[in-house]
């Protein structure tokens, strides 16, 4: 039997690189998971927390940081993973829970994705729009 890779996650690092991509403040980031504003950095330093806590993280940043601790094979041995239901029907659930879990995964990082491409174009726009202005300004400036 196959068991899930384990890998050494410093927490606090992936916590503030999902803060960044979701370009929320620490100061909304602590109102939001009950913490003080000044906890935060002490938070963002450590590579461990409560799994309490981990848990509102998540919610709160729309991310599963506890996939990041391991990854679970997706190749099934057949031979286990083939199941037979009370109507004789056989079903591979262990080997499609595998591979649902990828998929769930990957849907996860590409809408992380799809949000910060979002707020990138929001941001072009804005400093367009602040350049526009900037110009007319040295345009009036110069009128002068």
């Amino acid at each position: 039997m196959q068991n899930a890779e384990l890998k050494s996650v410093h927490i606090g690092a992936e916590i503030k690189k999902r803060m960044e991509e979701l370009n929320m403040t620490k100061t909304e980031f602590g109102n939001q998971i009950g913490v003080q504003q000044q906890h935060i950095n002490k938070l963002l330093e450590r590579d461990y927390i409560d799994t309490k806590k981990l848990y509102r993280i998540c919610e709160v940043l729309d991310f599963n940081f506890f996939a990041l601790y391991c990854s679970f094979p997706t190749s099934v041995n057949a031979y286990l993973a083939a199941v037979a239901l009370g109507d004789g029907a056989v079903t591979n659930n262990i080997g499609e829970a595998a591979v649902l879990a990828h998929i769930e995964k990957m849907k996860a990082e590409n809408e992380g994705l799809h949000r910060s491409e979002q707020l990138l174009a929001d941001q072009v726009e804005q400093l367009k729009s602040q350049l526009a202005d900037k110009d007319e300004i040295i345009r009036l400036y110069k009128e002068k």
